[in-house]
């Protein structure tokens, strides 16, 4: 036995002794004795007691303290052969049995090493095992379901890549990219990764949470550089309004006291107005700061991703966070985050800033050539830019002036300039414009910032400093067209410390002299993450639906991102001269996702995030305290079952008129569907059925083409509304087609199933008919020898001259699918067209030139704005029910409750609408057909005269002093009220309901659409008189 210790190892000893409590004397003979025991040396033996005998504190194991006083011999034997202390310790702390944990040890021991690492790893020692195998096992506290989902020898594995990693260097290029996954069944996962894989492994976990559908709760935890990520998920629980509805089942379970006092609060709070909320406080056991943070479900794109890059570029170091995904009515996240600092005050304000620039400009901000407010102002001028910047063509110029008497050429030059203008100002190269000038974008930054804030002015402006510059002819236009939109921003949520995407109002008269040949009375621009949206008006009180666009492919969504506010402006226009029988001007919103193949949960977001960043602004009182614009949404494509939403949104946010904000809501909040009713259909049809009686046939025998399938809204209630023999339906699943007419009861299966012509059973065709699918590579037509692509084929199908009907009623498709390059297509050889009557369901399904030209060849074309103007009608009465009657008549009479009896009065309201829709569409289809006879002119030119003419006179006798005479007034206004809503507010209350401005709106279309209707436009001074007289 040695007797004589080293002074070295005496004072290890007495280091040991001092930590441990130990008797110096025991100790020095423990260690002599294993010393004689064994071929260890000194070193060794001295980091084994170290590490048995020190405090848990001071990262020891203290055998003593949790396994009681044991003689020498015992400790001399734990020394020599630590696993089974070892084991008996982790045993009494974590699940795994001793069977298990020797399978951990041994592939630990194992000498595999994954193949993925660039060397290997020198085989462990006894101690370095046991070491590593308590502190994963152990100090890391994984919970219990960890050990159930991952097997042992994995678990071993997993501890063996994290030790290689840590051994070859927290520095190296593996290290960093350390990321170790596992997720079971049930939903339980775990990740441990390195910090650089933070925002990958959060973002995995956020498109789990919106694909999957379900409740998630995350613990993250710190261990250096290194991050430990364990959640689980489940299944909602249903949709009540309490918080133990919304909360996942574990956390239910879990939460206790103070912590879910903390929790119940700030999800109140934030369910109460939808908006986030924010708290702070103090852990008082550990110090730390703690952050908490309530938004609802869909607020933030990036609802874990994007709090820990702001906290990062806050330079906040969170030791702990915890994510919560909750359910219920209102669905939402809770996030806690803790630090040893304290978090900024702006904190919201950054996390709503870092949310909303693109991955695009991130690098920039990363870089900090830019900070978050720079790279989001960037972003929404490169959208703006690409809407407007032009670069007239001298030659296109020329021509645009010597054939200036020819609609169908300028038509064409101006597709030309705007082509022209699209492939120089594509998205890359605007974007490139302003990165590779970061000094000039800052400086027209710091320009917005002093126009909307009043910050100073820089000592030259940013005009004088870009004439100074000599830059290409790109980049020049490219700044021009930016400053002109800082220039006319007249009111933006942009410095609002929340929001969801950004909002600006544009000043009145910002086109200026452009390629539009009307100016509209207001223009919102939106700016989403990943959208991008305008909303259009023509008239101070106006109603348009919002409509949402999801490119389906690069080549769409180029298309649709190049055109897309002439698109918005084109339908507004469209709707103005459509709501000429309603008080409402025409508006309409787009929506544009800018990701090729978005999902349905991204196209719900970013509507959610538009008519969040519209209600910004609208909420804004203006100097005499009432609202600075007033507008109105309704259901268009993609939209319609958003109508509830936005509505309860609105009066969440404060928005006085809440109830009128949108239309096409459900029943149990007074909505009145257009789908459920066929609305937009019923005046649809009301065109078709007045043809077959100016003309005395029999609709059953006549044959029909129609695009938008059973899947439509327009398309199914055109299937479920019309007798014709229909022979061909063109929709998103493809095309159908049967010479001798589409089996009936196989439409109107589809067609109460919502289905596309996909689902279209092939039994059920004649000789001669087909099915061609859009994912058809090569699909065989009957008569033809060459096979198609379905996708092709479909895309064309309304050009083909090979299949041909009397009548044909375009119920969906994209704007301008017929227009002047080719309209000749319909044409057989003999230069006739394929069709007698077109009813146009869809806006803008043919071009103002294509239809002249097709009309010169006798086809008979009721445009969009006459036929489909039934929808409009039946929303404008919604609003005015909602008005007339107060918040308990309107609860009592108009809304309808799930399995319950409809109210007496909805249901007699309701056919009232249809059959103001049925009589609007009546007159105007007279008044059009006596105009064609009289004056031989094109229907979509008279079409366009007769809405000029009623909205004209409106404007004129709105402006008038008419409104003023007392008795005429009520008269008129009275007769514009439906029987049902007049029996049951009366006359009185009815009038003393409406506010004065929309009863000159409602008086003055009212008196111009009867007598225009009855006179027609060319009716002179007299006639007018006259029919003034007899309304009163």
């Amino acid at each position: 036995m040695k007797n004589v210790l080293s002074s070295d190892e005496i004072k290890a000893l007495e280091d040991i002794s001092s930590s441990s409590g130990m008797n110096l004397d025991s100790l020095q003979s423990l260690l002599c004795a294993c010393l004689e025991a064994s071929s260890f040396d000194s070193k060794l033996l001295l980091a084994r007691m170290r590490w048995l005998m020190l405090p848990e504190n001071m990262q020891g194991l203290d055998i003593i303290g949790n396994f009681g006083a044991m003689d020498e011999q015992a400790l001399l034997q734990h020394i020599l052969h630590p696993k089974s202390i070892v084991f008996k310790l982790i045993r009494e702390r974590c699940p795994l049995d001793t069977a298990n944990l020797q399978i951990v040890y041994d592939a630990m021991a194992s000498s595999h090493t994954p193949t993925e690492m660039d060397r290997s790893l020198p085989d462990f020692t006894e101690e370095r095992i046991l070491q590593e195998m308590k502190w994963w096992l152990v100090t890391l506290n994984f919970p219990k379901y960890y050990f159930d989902a991952t097997p042992p020898a994995e678990i071993g594995q997993q501890i063996r890549v994290n030790r290689f990693h840590e051994m070859y260097g927290v520095k190296t290029k593996s290290y960093e990219s350390l990321k170790i996954s596992y997720t079971q069944p049930s939903g339980h996962f775990m990740h441990w990764a390195h910090k650089n894989k933070m925002l990958e492994v959060e973002r995995e976990i956020e498109n789990l949470a919106r694909q999957s559908g379900r409740l998630y709760e995350v613990s993250v935890y710190t261990h250096g550089d290194l991050l430990l990520y364990l959640g689980s998920s489940s299944a909602p629980g249903g949709e009540g309004n309490s918080f133990k509805d919304a909360a996942p089942g574990g956390m239910s379970r879990a939460l206790r006291g103070e912590a879910k006092s903390r929790y119940e609060k700030i999800w109140r709070e934030m369910s109460a107005t939808g908006n986030p909320v924010i708290a702070r406080s103090t852990k008082e056991e550990t110090g730390e700061h703690r952050l908490m943070l309530a938004f609802p479900f869909g607020y933030l794109n990036h609802f874990l991703s994007n709090v820990s890059r702001a906290l990062v570029s806050s330079g906040v170091k969170v030791t702990r966070k915890y994510c919560v995904v909750l359910g219920g009515k209102k669905p939402a996240v809770i996030s806690s985050f803790y630090s040893m600092s304290e978090f900024p005050e702006d904190i919201l304000a950054r996390i709503v800033s870092i949310a909303l620039y693109p991955h695009k400009l991130g690098k920039f901000v990363d870089d900090a050539a830019l900070d978050p407010d720079e790279a989001n102002f960037i972003n929404s001028a490169i959208a703006f830019v690409h809407q407007f910047a032009i670069i007239p063509d001298r030659s296109v110029s020329f021509l645009k002036d010597k054939f200036k008497h020819s609609d169908e050429l300028q038509e064409i030059l101006r597709n030309l300039q705007r082509r022209i203008d699209k492939d120089s100002f594509s998205l890359p190269e605007i974007m490139n414009s302003f990165t590779d000038r970061i000094d000039l974008s800052k400086a027209l930054f710091r320009e917005f910032k002093h126009r909307c804030c009043n910050t100073p002015a820089e000592e030259e402006s940013f005009e004088e400093r870009l004439k100074k510059e000599n830059l290409p002819p790109v980049a020049a236009a490219v700044f021009k067209t930016a400053l002109s939109f800082v220039e006319n921003v007249q009111r933006t949520n942009f410095f609002a410390p929340l929001k969801t995407a950004l909002a600006f109002r544009l000043r009145n008269g910002f086109l200026g002299n452009s390629a539009y040949p009307k100016e509209p009375f207001a223009v919102f621009f939106l700016k989403g993450r990943n959208f991008t949206g305008f909303h259009v008006r023509f008239k101070d009180i106006a109603r348009g639906g919002i409509r949402i666009l999801r490119p389906a492919s690069d080549e769409e969504r180029n298309l649709c991102m190049g055109n897309l506010f002439e698109e918005c402006y084109n339908l507004a226009s469209t709707q103005d001269k459509k709501n000429k029988d309603i008080p409402e001007g025409g508006a309409k919103g787009v929506v544009a996702l800018e990701n090729s193949g978005a999902s349905h949960e991204a196209a719900v977001e970013a509507f959610k995030q538009y008519v969040d960043a519209l209600l910004d602004l609208l909420v804004q009182a203006g100097p005499d305290g009432q609202p600075q614009d007033l507008l109105f949404l309704g259901p268009d494509e993609g939209s319609a079952d958003l109508m509830d939403w936005a509505a309860e949104r609105a009066r969440d946010r404060g928005w006085a008129l809440w109830k009128g904000f949108t239309t096409g809501k459900c029943a149990a909040l007074g909505g009145v569907s257009h789908i459920d009713y066929g609305m937009t259909t019923n005046g649809v049809r009301e065109y078709v059925e007045c043809i077959y009686r100016k003309l005395g046939l029999d609709g059953t025998k006549i044959r029909k083409l129609q695009t938008g399938g059973p899947d439509g809204d327009l398309g199914s209630n055109e299937i479920l509304l019309s007798n014709e023999k229909t022979i061909a339906v063109v929709d998103g699943g493809g095309v159908i087609y049967d010479p001798n007419g589409l089996d009936k009861q196989e439409l109107e299966r589809l067609a109460k199933a919502r289905v596309n012509s996909s689902n279209f059973d092939e039994s059920k065709l004649g000789p001669g008919g087909f099915k061609v699918l859009v994912t058809d590579k090569a699909a065989k037509i009957p008569g033809s020898n060459s096979p198609v692509s379905g996708l092709a084929f479909r895309n064309a199908f309304h050009l083909d001259k090979r299949f041909r009907a009397e009548l044909f009623v375009p119920c969906g498709g994209r704007p301008k699918s017929i227009d002047s390059t080719n309209w000749t297509s319909l044409l057989d050889e003999s230069g006739n067209p394929p069709f007698k009557w077109i009813v146009e369901g869809a806006n803008l399904f043919l071009t103002p030139e294509a239809r002249l030209r097709l009309e010169e060849k006798g086809v008979l074309i009721f445009k969009d704005s006459s036929t489909n103007k039934g929808g409009v009608t039946s929303s404008s009465l919604e609003v005015l029910s909602g008005i007339v009657l107060n918040d308990r008549e309107y609860a009592q009479h108009m809304r309808a409750e799930p399995n319950k009896p409809e109210p007496a009065f909805r249901s007699a309201y309701i056919k009232d609408t249809v059959a103001i829709v049925r009589e609007n569409a009546r007159a105007e289809f007279e008044l059009l057909w006596k105009l064609r006879e009289e004056s031989g002119k094109a229907l979509s030119l008279l079409s366009d005269i007769v809405s000029e003419k009623i909205n004209s006179m409106t404007n004129e006798i709105a402006a008038s002093e008419l409104f003023d005479n007392l008795k005429l007034r009520k008269a008129v206004l009275l007769s514009a009220i439906p029987d049902s809503l007049l029996k049951l507010a009366g006359p009185a209350k009815a009038l003393r309901r409406m506010p004065l401005n929309y009863q000159r709106a409602l008086f003055a279309r009212t008196v111009a659409r009867k007598f225009v209707y009855k006179h027609g436009p060319n009716a002179n001074f007299e006639s007018y008189r006259n029919f003034i007289n007899t309304l009163a």
